[in-house]
């Protein structure tokens, strides 16, 4: 059985790709995900996911995070590995300004 994180992490890779409604468990997750990542590993090209593809999973997630969570996510389909990522852009934007 993969760790908790491991199950968020697919599910915000998830999120890349589509809304992820309907994720009941990790092994649903991890189908779903090899549907746009065949034979997803961990490893990853990094010319399969884009800018476009990071923001709208940045949007998906930012929508299902309501109420927004304050501790670790519980239930399925909840990730906030998104606000990582959106601060860590942003730094990059700083940086580059």
């Amino acid at each position: 059985m993969p760790h908790r994180f491991e199950v968020k992490l697919r599910e915000w890779l998830l999120l890349h790709f589509e809304d992820g409604t309907d994720i009941a468990s990790a092994r649903q997750c991890t189908d779903r995900l090899e549907r746009y990542l065949p034979g997803y590993d961990k490893g990853i090209d990094r010319y399969k996911i884009t800018w476009k593809m990071i923001s709208d999973a940045i949007e998906r997630a930012r929508k299902r995070d309501t109420p927004p969570c304050t501790t670790w996510p519980r239930t399925m389909g909840t990730t906030t590995v998104y606000r990582l990522v959106k601060n860590i852009r942003q730094s990059a934007r700083d940086i580059h300004d």
